[in-house]
């Protein structure tokens, strides 16, 4: 069995993910994963722009704050 180097920073991403309000990680996947945009994204959603600018940025605030922290 080949010891994978990364897994454990997977788990954390995955942990941290998890951790997001559904609509700040809906956003964050759709832009991120997707590749929409915004304005696409405020479509599929019901929201405005401006809405999916402070989820996403709601959401990358939390998963650099959960990645930059201690191992858990």
């Amino acid at each position: 069995m080949t010891h994978d180097p990364h897994a454990a920073e997977r788990q954390r991403y995955r942990a941290a993910l998890a951790g997001l309000p559904a609509i700040p990680r809906i956003v964050f996947l759709l832009h991120s994963l997707d590749c929409l945009n915004y304005e696409q994204i405020a479509f599929r959603i019901g929201e405005d722009v401006g809405a999916v600018e402070r989820h996403f940025a709601t959401a990358l605030k939390h998963l650099v704050r959960e990645m930059d922290g201690p191992p858990q």
